[in-house]
């Protein structure tokens, strides 16, 4: 039987670090839908540590802002699976402890600013932390004013206008795509092996009904707003800059075909054998009913561990579209994704 393993270090403000190996339950939620990973991390409340309490009193250990690495696995393999800070701390029994990635600096301090016109690499020039890395896309936003808000506000503006998303990925913080393709691993599951239990919903492509709204921000701040594909139908929003409506029109009737698939939607539940991440691909599999294999990227991962075992459950995103003749491994390789592992 595998045994679990963990390592949960705390670096405090002082610089010293603490080591606990050994927890209650830990979670871990990471999407590119939210700007925020989280992680919760429950420990034995009379638990001391270096002769110090762990929360209470001035000789208290953890307190809001002390850096955490969360490591985890089955021993003695261990796979990093969460880095950030402590956010919040709840003092009940057993204690909680709180926690967000590096958006969490993104939220500290506000800034007013104001630009005629500006480019998206220098507003996150001049508005995110030093020391922040950040890769992005080259856009015009045209004129922008920032008043008494936060870095992540100003995030949460440029996805609401312009369509970008903003997540953190190995310590980066990346604008403008779902998917980072460098990044992206390829996990072969098969669904009677690995798949502990699912919400899988399968679809056929004539039944699914998709409504796509695409929207085109001009340099001046004007936009072109127009929609294509089936009346009453599931509406998707897309942002793209500086096209004309010819282009947008020619783009958003592409992007149906990401969501009219014959496939899986939803998810599913597998152990904790190696680290899934958003944007990394799933290659399902099926002994029983081949014709029901499929290839996906990942949009969302949650992570559980501790008395209920080590689990991930994995929600599918759209379907990777492998052109027939293409094996998975040639289109990893043509989509520069970083390798392929058999999860067992």
């Amino acid at each position: 039987m595998k045994r679990l393993f963990s390592k949960i270090t705390f670096t405090h403000a002082s610089g010293n670090t603490s080591v606990f190996t050994y927890v209650n339950e830990i979670s871990i939620k990471s999407t590119w839908k939210e700007f925020v990973d989280t992680c919760e991390i429950i420990i034995p409340k009379n638990t001391e540590k270096n002769g110090k309490t762990l929360v209470t009193g001035l000789n208290s250990l953890f307190k809001r802002g002390d850096k955490v690495k969360v490591e985890l696995g089955y021993y003695p393999k261990l796979e990093t699976y969460f880095t950030g800070y402590i956010s919040k701390i709840n003092l009940d029994a057993p204690l909680k402890l709180f926690c967000e990635n590096e958006m969490f600096l993104l939220k500290q301090n506000t800034l007013t600013k104001s630009y005629k016109n500006v480019t998206l690499k220098q507003l996150l020039t001049d508005i995110l932390p030093a020391g922040i890395k950040f890769s992005v896309p080259d856009a015009t936003l045209g004129a922008f004013r920032i008043t008494n808000v936060t870095p992540l506000q100003i995030l949460e503006e440029i996805k609401k206008v312009y369509g970008m998303e903003a997540f953190f990925k190995n310590g980066v913080l990346y604008c403008g795509l779902m998917y980072i393709p460098e990044f992206s691993k390829v996990f072969n599951i098969t669904k009677e092996r690995n798949v502990i239990d699912n919400s899988l919903e399968w679809q056929n492509e004539e039944d699914v009904k998709i409504k796509v709204k695409a929207i085109s921000m001009k340099p001046d701040n004007s936009k072109i707003e127009i929609e294509v594909g089936d009346v009453g139908g599931e509406q998707r929003t897309a942002h793209y800059y500086n096209l004309t409506e010819t282009q947008l029109r020619e783009i958003a009737t592409r992007e149906i075909t990401k969501f009219k698939y014959t496939g899986y939607r939803g998810s599913f539940r597998t152990f904790g054998n190696s680290k899934i991440s958003h944007g990394d691909i799933i290659n399902l599999r099926s002994k029983k009913i081949k014709e029901q294999n499929g290839t996906y990227f990942v949009d969302g991962t949650e992570t559980t561990f501790g008395q209920g075992g080590f689990r991930q459950n994995v929600e599918l995103g759209r379907k990777a579209i492998v052109n027939a003749g293409t094996s998975v491994s040639e289109f990893v390789s043509g989509s520069s994704a970083s390798g392929i592992f058999n999860f067992d």
